[in-house]
Parts: structure tokens; sequence; C-alpha cells
């Protein structure tokens, strides 16, 4: 838990870089401050000669002054207000660009179990809040606060007892300012949790659309959406309820001070101890004084809520990278001869139970080793650890004899492609695709490679080609269409470590004969680790690890392991009996 006093701080510290425009901003509210001021003084010498009946030079002067100074306020409130935007918004910039780094750099246990509408409304919805506390907030803090010590020190020279009674009501303000703010910051806590749940619905909702209507839900998830957006009313009105209540409370409180300058005052005029003119240009000071004091209490309900906001942007933000280059890091030369497994083990943070254990065997370069086992077995999560996308808890991966963990990651990456049973494309053209990573495009190299993948053919029947937008994940693309395409990728890094994960599931017979002859080119020349979701694929591994809860059971080529029986032979009988049954039932028909 932050407290305020640190969170603040933390806030004002993305200003240090914008120093130069906050001090032109500061100087702006003191001439703003200044001529507020100024105008309730005027008051007095005008009121004081018009009322003596009295014609002076002054009631024409006067006039003047006052244009001359609401020129001069003009231009200082635009000079403070967009300064103050200026900074408001680079600080808000700096603040998201900083959350995605972060985010962007966290390993991918950081997203096991965090939900990705929450960390979207965050990114979104908070740092836009935050924006109230760094900008508005700190105007109004600013401005209003100067223009607090130039009016009072312009009711104090007035008539100092009659600005002593008038200070009495100023404890009473503190309180209500407080209370509004604690409320507030609670408010806007349970409401920003609130918005996260909504923005996790939301996604799950859009990117599960085709389940939703299969099974006929869109009540059901319409009804969640409904709750949840009833929630985030009910903290809303919550929030609206503290601002509506806050500014009668002061208007109240400023009523009773202004009736006692109005007494006190009035009975002094009366019995000649001070002159109307004197009486009016303080009542007109005070007026102007609680003013600023009100907006203060509106500017601390802004920051109540941008601290909130803050708190919950800060904790991404503080969240420690557990996947970091070393200040001493190395440079991966070229690979060229074993990736060795050591004694690895994996358990995920906040979880008791190990998910990989005493794991130790190498892959020579050039070698193909297949890696099998049950659902859950932990193959992907030892595959996971080779392009270091989270680190080993126990014993430790080496490539060439170098440890991944003394190795900078992008080298490291660089010499590694990565095809998955879970395609991740973008919405971009197919050839930005193709080529993602790449500075530099190559149109003839891209073809060849999409050729190589057997990807060209339908990609040139696409509208417009490899110009044409697949949408988010490749939406428009078959699943067979975006698994080549996934391997043109593969192909175009040219990189020797390839590691295949269920590359051919979940493809039809077609779709599935095409990307295998795609793999096949992809392999040749590279040392290639794969997870094999179909057994007859890797026949002709060189070599085949059985893993089971998170440990090696079985190790050796398939018909060794044949041989031997064990899992290995298990889980291939039951492949093999329900492919001879899938066949029967298509002769039959």
């Amino acid at each position: 838990m932050y407290s305020s006093r640190d969170l603040y701080r933390r806030l004002l510290g993305f200003l240090t870089p914008y120093k130069g425009r906050l001090s032109i901003a500061i100087v702006c509210m003191i001439i703003l401050a200044a001529c507020t001021a100024a105008m309730a003084w005027l008051l007095k010498p005008v009121l004081d000669e018009a009322l003596s009946g009295k014609s002076g030079h002054l009631i024409y002067v006067i006039p003047l002054l006052v244009i001359g100074l609401y020129l001069v306020k003009g231009v200082a409130y635009f000079g403070q207000a967009y300064s103050m935007g200026y900074i408001g918004q680079k600080v808000i910039f700096d603040l998201r660009n900083l959350l995605y780094q972060r985010l962007t750099a966290q390993s991918l246990s950081f997203f096991a179990h965090r939900k990705t509408g929450e960390l979207l409304a965050r990114l979104s919805y908070d740092v836009t809040l935050v924006q109230s506390a760094v900008s508005t907030a700190v105007t109004a803090l600013m401005r209003d606060a100067i223009s607090i010590v130039f009016l009072v020190g312009v009711v104090f020279v007035q008539d100092w007892l009659l600005a002593l009674i008038t200070m009495l009501v100023f404890p009473a303000v503190i309180y209500p300012i407080a209370r509004f703010g604690r409320k507030m910051r609670h408010a806007t806590l349970d409401g920003q949790a609130a918005m996260g749940d909504l923005t996790s619905l939301l996604e799950e909702t859009v990117g599960g659309i085709r389940v939703v209507k299969a099974f006929g839900m869109e009540d059901y998830e319409q009804g969640r959406f409904r709750k949840l957006t009833g929630d985030f009313f009910s903290h809303q009105l919550k929030v609206f309820r503290v601002n509506a209540l806050s500014f009668p409370i002061m208007e109240l409180l400023a009523g009773f001070g202004i009736a006692g300058v109005l007494l006190y005052g009035g009975m002094r005029v009366a019995s000649g101890e001070t002159t109307a003119g004197t009486l009016v240009s303080f009542l007109a000071a005070v007026i102007m004084l609680y003013e600023p004091v009100k907006r203060l209490s509106r500017a601390n309900n802004d920051i109540q809520q941008g601290l909130a906001a803050s708190e919950r942007i800060f904790e991404l933000l503080d969240v420690p990278i557990e996947v970091e280059d070393h200040a001493q890091a190395r440079v991966l030369p070229p690979f060229s001869n074993v990736i060795r497994f050591e004694q690895l083990g994996l358990t995920y943070s906040g979880t008791d139970r190990a998910v990989l254990n005493d794991i130790t065997f190498s892959v020579a370069a050039g070698e193909v080793v297949a890696l099998v086992g049950r659902s859950g077995a932990g193959k992907t999560s030892l595959v996971n650890l080779v392009p270091r996308f989270m680190d080993a808890t126990a014993g430790r991966l080496t490539i060439d004899g170098m440890d991944v963990r003394e190795l900078t990651q992008s080298s490291l990456r660089s010499q590694i492609a990565l095809v998955t049973q879970e395609i991740i494309l973008f919405n971009d053209t197919v050839l930005n695709n193709i080529a993602y990573g790449h500075s530099t495009l190559d149109q003839a190299q891209v073809e060849a490679v999409a050729r190589a993948a057997n990807a060209h053919e339908f990609i040139e029947k696409l509208p417009q080609g490899y110009d044409t937008l697949i949408g988010e994940r490749g939406v428009i693309l078959s699943g067979g269409q975006r698994q080549r395409l996934s391997m043109a990728r593969a192909l175009l890094k040219d990189a020797p470590i390839l590691i295949l994960d269920e590359a051919t599931s979940a493809l039809d017979s077609e779709s599935e004969r095409l990307v295998q002859h795609a793999i096949d080119h992809l392999m040749q020349g590279r040392t290639v680790i794969v997870i094999a979701h179909r057994l007859s694929t890797i026949r002709h591994a060189d070599r085949i690890v059985v893993l089971d809860d998170g440990r090696i059971v079985q190790m050796g080529r398939h018909d060794e392991l044949l041989e031997q029986g064990g899992l290995y032979a298990e889980l291939y009988h039951l492949q093999f009996d329900s492919r001879m049954h899938e066949a029967a039932l298509e002769t039959d028909i």
C-alpha cells in the first residue's frame, strides 16, 4: 500500500523533465493571482472617491487600469493553461510509454495469472485519470494557492481585525476537504476495479464470439456485462455524490464568512471607524478569496482520483522484471555445437508445485529432438526456457557451453525461430506479417519464403495479394493458411535453432499435408526441438524425449521406444488406433 505523500511525490517526479515550462506556468500564475488581488484593491479608492461626491482623476484612471489588468490577466491565464496542458499531456505520454515498456519487458510468467482486459484498463482508463492529478489539479493547486496568498495579503492590509474574523471560517473548511478526498479515493479505486473487470469481459467476449453464438449465450454474456456496468455505474455515482456535496458545503461555509464580514464591517462603517469603500473592497477580496478555496476542494477530489489511479499503475511498474540482461551479459556467437538441459527445474511464482523436475538431456547441432507427453506434462514450459521467455528456478540451460542467463536476450533470440500451435498474426498486411522483425522489406525474398512454405498460391488469390490486411489474429484466413504464414515468417528469419510447438495440430488433412511439407523445408539444416501432437510425424527424429508430470520418463528413437513399451508406446498406439478408426469410418461413408 502506497501512502498519498509517496504517490504524489512520485507523480511529481514525472514533471522534472519539464521544469522550464513549469517555471513559465508558475510565473504566469503569479501574474494572474496578482491581477486578481489588484482588482479587489482598486475598488477601494474608486468607491471612496465616488461616495465622497468628489470627481477626481482616479475615476478616469482606474477604469483604464482595470482594462490593462484584464488584458495582462488574459495573457497570463493562456500562458499557464497552455503550459500546464502541455506538461500534463507529456506526463501521460511518458507514463503510457513507460508502462507499455515494462509490460513488454516482463516474462511470460507475469502474464500467466493476469487478465488482458485488466492490463488494458490500467493502460487506458487509469492513466487518463492520472492526467487530472498532474495537470488540472496541479494547476489549480498552484494557481489558487498563489491567489489565496495575494488575496489574504489584501484583506489584512485593508483591515486586519476584519480579516481575522474572516479567517475563523477556514479551519472548518479543511475538514470537509480532507473527508471528501478520502471518500473520493475509495470510490475511484472501486470504480477502476470495476472498469478492469468490464474490459476483461469485453475482451473475452469479442475474442470468443464464435463460441458465445454457437452455445446461444448472448443473453448470459449481456447479463454479465450489464451487472459489471451496473457496478461501475454505482461507483461513479459515489464519485458524483462526493463532488456534488462538496460544492454546497463549501458555499455554506463561505456564506458564514461573508455574513460575518457584512455584520461586523457594517457596524464599523456605521460608527465611522472605516469607509464604505474599504468595506466593499474588503468584501470583494473575501468573495474572490473563497472562490479559489472552493476550487481547491474540487482539485483535491481530482487529485484523489489521480492518486487512486496512480496506485494501480505503480503496482504494475513496481513488479520486478524476472528475465533481464545482466550488466556483463555476452553476445551469443553463431550456434555451432550443442544445447544442454542440465537438471532443470521450474516452479511458477505464487505456486508450490514444480512444473519441471530434474530435466537433463542435450540437443546437438543439426539434430531433431521431439518432446512427447500427455497434456500438461511440461513440454511448452520446457521449450519456453530456450529463448528465455522465462528462467528456470533450478539447474541451468546452456548453448555452446554458455548459460542462457549470461547472454543478451536479443542475441539469443536472434538465433531462434519459433512456430507455435497458437498462431500469432497481427492486424497488418500479409507482407508485414511475414517480414515481422525485419527493418527492411525485400519483396522477392518474402515471396521466396512464401513459396517454400506453400503460402504463395493462396496469398496471390487474396484481394490485394501481399498487401491484403488480414485482420486481427489473421481472422480472414483459415487455420492452415495462418500456419503457413507463420512458417514463412520463421523461414525468413533463417535462424539456426528452430522450435516447433505442436505446429500441425487442429488442422484438416489437406492443410496438415501442406503445413508438414513446409515444416520439412523449414527443418532442413537446422537444429530442431519439436513438440509433437501427432506422433506419426516424428518417426524420423534423432531422439524422442517423453515427459510425464514434469519429468523425463523415456528417451530414445521411435523404434526403440515402441520396443520398450511404456508411456510412448501407449500414446502411439492410442493415436494409431484412433486414426485407423477414423479411416475405417471414412471408408464406410
